[in-house]
């Protein structure tokens, strides 16, 4: 545990929140979201006052990828490192949201896409011309054995085989996602200092961190051995039928996050964050901090966010952290990001339940009360879930493609729809703009949305930024140990954050259909009220013998 003489950083307080940039504010009435878009609603997610009555207070805002690209995969095809791609603006316009973002108390930290580039990068149009260039070695290309078809039998995560031939220099590439997207030479010198070059150049921008995509598919096997078939797995085209000990998790790929590490290291508080992969262990994730604490300084793993709506599995995952971290390290966790489901969809699903309102209040309660930074998804804090309506001429998600197993491919639009604004024309996504908007807006936003929320004190939008507010001024909620009451939970969840001067109880209720025994016993001390979803806040109260249904109460010992 993080001891209270010292400081914490930045990115250890604060709640980082993700913007999807093509989808999030409209500022060029394009129907495309840009930089200059989410310059305009700045206010909304921090306007510098603490006792705002619309702004949300995150402290951070990580942006997916803004630079130049082909946008196969919607940015995270990069063909320029260096530059900011037009559907988006200018390196002007970056330089004013850095400035005005800066202002305001808000930290930028971007999306850094480097274990692949565009196949229309520069680097690539080299490397693939011939076999004696300056680049040559840049991707990593293989020709067959004699007798075989393919270099080897890595998949792509997208579907099918991992190997596309490329006719100029008679070789395959190789490619973790798509075939637009051919993965760099990591064990190339060379590369690794282009990109560290990269990193500088934003870095000396101002940038405040950065977000590493699939960091732990970086270093790949220098012999390209064939990775072996899971027992009893017949399909030799799916992705997850292998154990992949020669496409990831290498050692290798931990020296090079350490001299990201390093270069970040040049520069005063900046965050490296990394996106483990989305289907690593736990254990796989949080040796990715390092040993000597020199790689990561937040490891992203999505065994939470994937728990079923129960308390003994979300239970577990955060005892897991706290048991596997090491007390130098520190957590982070989310429910939602572009890649996945929104949670409400999830999750309303497996609990039977229709109050997607409890959930959501339920839910914001939990990730924002454990140990650890939690990251926001745009949205969330409305209660927004995925649109599965979308026509299948509007789609946008063409870099998952369909492999030989799968009847359609698994589109990841539903939780990429424009940003509920207003009632107005698309949401006010085009800031009242009649323009129809890169994706449809989901059907609810009539009702849904920030402009009524904030209308509601009731809402869901109010709750996370009353409870944003709480976690800012409570030292036990910002670093506090975690420490369970119901160690075998059934309905609830009732977990204590302690410091030396304060403690903190948190009661969640899962059920919604009657009242569940508190089941724990503490001392007999009053409690103040800090948000509750059934007490007045700063009312003084004794514990209740029962939590009610979907009860979520946030109290502060009295002393």
């Amino acid at each position: 545990m993080v001891k209270p003489s010292q400081s914490l950083k930045w990115w250890q307080e604060g709640v980082i929140y993700q913007i999807y940039p093509l989808t999030y504010a409209d500022g060029n009435q394009d129907g495309t979201g840009d930089l200059r878009g989410i310059i305009r609603r700045l206010d909304y997610l921090n306007d510098g006052d603490p006792d705002s009555a619309t702004s949300l207070g995150i402290d951070a805002i990580w942006l997916s990828p803004i630079n130049t690209s082909p946008m196969v995969d919607n940015g995270y095809d990069i063909a320029d490192y260096k530059d900011i791609c037009p559907t988006f603006g200018s390196l002007e316009d970056f330089d004013e949201l850095l400035e005005k973002a800066h202002q305001r108390g808000i930290r930028i930290i971007l999306d850094l896409v480097i274990n692949h580039t565009s196949n229309q990068h520069p680097w690539f149009l080299e490397s693939s011309a011939s076999h004696e260039n300056p680049k040559a070695d840049w991707y990593l290309w293989q020709t067959p054995f004699a007798g075989q078809k393919l270099p080897n039998n890595w998949q792509s995560y997208f579907g099918g085989t991992g190997w596309k031939y490329c006719e100029a220099r008679d070789q395959f590439y190789f490619h973790t996602f798509n075939e637009n997207q051919p993965d760099l030479n990591w064990h190339n010198p060379d590369v690794r200092a282009a990109i560290y070059d990269i990193i500088r150049f934003w870095l000396d921008r101002g940038v405040d961190g950065f977000r590493l995509d699939a960091s732990s598919v970086y270093s790949k096997d220098p012999y390209f051995r064939d990775n072996p078939l899971k027992y009893e797995a017949t399909d030799r085209n799916n992705y997850n039928n292998y154990h992949h000990l020669y496409d990831k998790n290498l050692p290798e790929t931990h020296r090079i996050i350490r001299e990201i590490r390093a270069v970040l290291e040049e520069y005063d508080d900046r965050a490296l964050i990394g996106e483990t992969f989305i289907d690593n262990r736990l254990y796989d994730s949080v040796i990715f901090h390092g040993v000597d604490q020199d790689e990561l300084h937040l490891a992203i793993t999505f065994e939470f966010p994937f728990s079923p709506w129960y308390p003994g599995y979300l239970q577990r995952e955060i005892e897991k952290n706290e048991i596997t971290i090491q007390p130098s390290a520190w957590p982070c966790y989310f429910l939602d990001n572009h890649d996945i489901p929104r949670h409400l969809s999830r999750w309303i699903d497996c609990s039977l339940c229709v109050d997607s309102e409890a959930i959501a209040k339920a839910a914001a309660t939990l990730l924002l009360t454990v140990r650890g930074t939690p990251l926001l998804y745009y949205g969330q804090e409305l209660g927004m879930v995925d649109n599965t309506d979308i026509p299948e001429e509007k789609l946008q998600d063409r870099a998952v493609v369909q492999s030989e197993t799968e009847e359609t491919p698994d589109s990841r639009d539903g939780a990429r729809t424009p940003m509920q604004w207003d009632g107005g024309s698309h949401a006010g996504f085009s800031f009242g703009q009649d323009i129809e908007p890169w994706l449809p807006v989901h059907a609810n936003y009539p009702e849904l949305n920030v402009q009524t929320a904030l209308q509601n004190p009731d809402s869901i939008l109010n709750f996370y930024r009353r409870l944003l507010r709480v976690r800012k001024q409570s030292e036990a909620l910002r670093w506090g140990k975690w420490r369970t009451l119901v160690h075998y939970p059934h309905e609830h969840m009732v977990y204590l954050r302690e410091t030396k001067t304060e403690t903190v109880l948190v009661a969640i209720n899962f059920s919604y259909e009657q009242p569940f025994k508190r089941d724990v016993t503490i001392d007999g001390e009053s409690w103040t009220v800090l948000l509750s979803t059934h007490y007045e806040a700063g009312k003084l109260i004794d514990l209740a013998d029962n939590l009610q249904a979907f009860e979520v109460s946030i109290l502060q010992k009295s002393r």
